[in-house]
């Protein structure tokens, strides 16, 4: 079953992710990203089963288009 993310919740990239490969030369101004780096969900794109927007915590406070499959849950809005 596919993990579906809602504003609020904080998720973490998956431990090979292709955005931590990707990361130093693509949205994160040559700063690494890595597997403890938390994302916050500000906007879950109702209409969207792939992609949610989100801001990295600790990061330059821009919120990035990211995809579901990268990620996974720490921890629900509601928790």
């Amino acid at each position: 079953m596919k993990t579906i993310f809602n504003v609020g919740d904080l998720v973490k990239f998956k431990k090979n992710s292709w955005w931590l490969k990707r990361s130093a030369g693509f949205r994160n101004e040559g700063k690494t990203y890595n597997p403890d780096s938390l994302v916050l969900v500000t906007d879950d794109l109702v209409s969207s089963q792939q992609f949610f927007y989100g801001v990295v915590c600790g990061g330059d406070g821009e919120s990035h288009l990211w995809s579901h499959e990268e990620f996974d849950l720490v921890s629900r809005a509601s928790e």
